[in-house]
Formats: C-alpha cells, structure tokens, sequence
C-alpha cells in the first residue's frame, strides 16, 4: 500500500483589506509631501520617474520598479521626469512571514511580474466601467468600488497581488538605495533620531551631531521628508510609541518611557498624527482610511 505523506501549504502572504487601487498620471515638479499610514503601500512606476524616500532610504525610481512602504513608515516622492510620471498606487493590510521580506525594499520587476500588476490595472479598468460609481466614492477607491457588486472581485486581485509578492520575496531583484553627500547626512541625521527616541531632541542638536547648520539640515528634510526635522522626529517616536501600545504597555509607560512631556501631551499628538487615539489603538479599533491625509492629498491633485 502506497503511504502518502501530506505537504501543507503555510499561507505566508495575505491581504488582509485594501484601501486604495488606481493610477495617475503626474505632472513634472509634483509633490506629495511626507506621510505615515498604518497600512501598507506600494507605488509601481509605469511611466517616467521620481525620486522617493522610505524612512532614511532614497531613492531613483524608473518605469517597471515599485518600493513597499511598510506601516507606519515615513515616505514621500516627486516627479523628476520632463514628461511627468504614471504611476499605480494601492493601499492594503498584508500579514504573513514573508512580508518581512519585502520591508524596506525597492524593486526591479521582470517582465513576468510586470504583466501581473497590468493585467490587475486591466481587469479593474474594466470591471469599474461596467458599474456605476458612488459618487461620494474617493477618487482612490474608485476601482476598489467592484466588489460591493462581485464577490470574486477582490479576491481576483489579491490572488494576482500574492502571486507578485510570494515572486518578490522568494527573488525578486532588488534596487539599491542612492547615496550622495546630501542622501548620506539625511540617513545620518534619522539613525541618530532613531537612536534618541526617549530625548527631547532640538534641530540644533541634530544639525551638530551631523556637523552642518540648522538650515543645511531644514533644508534637506523638507526635499526628501517633505516635512520640519521636529515633526518627522515627533512622528519617529509615535511610530515606537504604537509598537509599545502593541506589546501590551500603558499609555502612561509609552509616554514616560519615550519621555514625553505629559500624557496628555502624547495621547493629543498621537490622535492628531495617526488618526486615532492610543486608547483606540490598542483596543484593537478599525484604523483610518488615512491617518495622515494621504489619499486626500491625492485626490485634490486628481480632481
């Protein structure tokens, strides 16, 4: 008698929900300033190109690569390109072990992988024209608006995105940050945010550290972080003030561990940054669509 032994399939990709699914295309000398959302997203480049930057990481971005911003990262990028640039964006919650893989990556896609997120644009171009749209419906979300009518819809679409990333993460070629004299003082500037978070930090004290003036350094966070050097440290410590909320410590232990003024300082910057309330956070309550008013940022440029 034949003895068949089972192999099991540990799912080690999934898409939880999805937020946003569409594409644009951008003039050149667009901006979208500095955000950090608590769900995943991905920008693919189909045309033209754009720098962009991912926590200290920048980065050239040309037709056929996409960069993963994982939650809660900082991220930003402008169009570079005289033609301007086409890009897919989408949104979406991704649990699995293999998500870890694509963490603070950029991407170059192969032909293979390229023809997925075409066929995903096509399909939901056409599966969104057979529809009525609501009209309240975010421009972002528009193409996400099929599966109140289809219940394969969605699922169509995660399946095509698994495939992509399960493809990324087992060996995907991955594109290698930029580094230039200004690149290399705005990663140095962020590691040593990032080894301070308990302090209470001055853009003097940074700039020192990193042996440049206050302005040189205001000057460099607001082309590659699209915001003050005294928020995106604000926001650095929020960020590790929600993995702690996470792991199960109080409000007051985040905020007395990250030597926050007050709790009260905290849980008001907290909700105003993140959208929700630490005691909301970690309750576990649904997250904002944007916490960081990303996609209406989009939408204005669109509309």
């Amino acid at each position: 008698m034949s003895i068949w032994q089972p192999f099991r399939d540990g799912e080690l990709i999934r898409i939880e929900s999805m937020y946003s699914l569409f594409q644009y295309h951008y003039h050149k000398g667009y901006c979208f300033n500095g955000a950090h959302d608590l769900f995943w997203e991905c920008v693919y480049v189909l045309e033209g190109t754009i720098h962009a930057s991912g926590d200290e990481r920048i980065y050239d971005l040309t037709p056929g690569r996409i960069i993963f911003h994982k939650p809660m990262e900082l991220h930003k990028f402008s169009v570079t390109s005289d033609g301007g640039a086409r890009l897919m964006i989408f949104t979406f919650t991704l649990n699995g072990h293999a998500a870890s893989n694509l963490k603070n990556r950029v991407f170059t896609l192969d032909a293979e992988q390229q023809q997925l997120l075409s066929g995903i644009l096509d399909y939901a171009a056409s599966k969104s024209a057979q529809i009525s749209i609501p009209p309240e419906l975010s421009y972002s979300q528009r193409w996400l608006a099929p599966a109140a009518h289809s219940p394969f819809y969605l699922q169509r679409i995660a399946c095509d995105l698994h495939r992509l990333f399960l493809s990324l993460a087992d060996s995907g070629s991955i594109t290698e940050s930029l580094s230039t004299p200004e690149t290399e003082l705005y990663r140095k500037a962020v590691r040593y945010m990032l080894s301070h978070l308990n302090c209470q930090l001055s853009v003097s004290d940074i700039s020192r550290y990193c042996s440049v003036s206050d302005s040189s350094l205001k000057r460099v966070f607001a082309k590659y972080a699209g915001m003050s050097v005294h928020r995106y440290f604000l926001i650095l410590r929020l960020n590790a003030a929600a993995e702690m909320l996470q792991t199960g410590k109080t409000i007051t232990e985040v905020a007395d561990t990250l030597n926050f003024s007050s709790q009260s300082y905290f849980s008001v910057s907290f909700r105003r940054e993140m959208g929700i309330s630490p005691s909301e956070y970690k309750s576990g309550a649904p997250l904002p669509a944007s916490p960081s008013g990303h996609l209406l940022l989009q939408e204005s440029e669109h509309l």
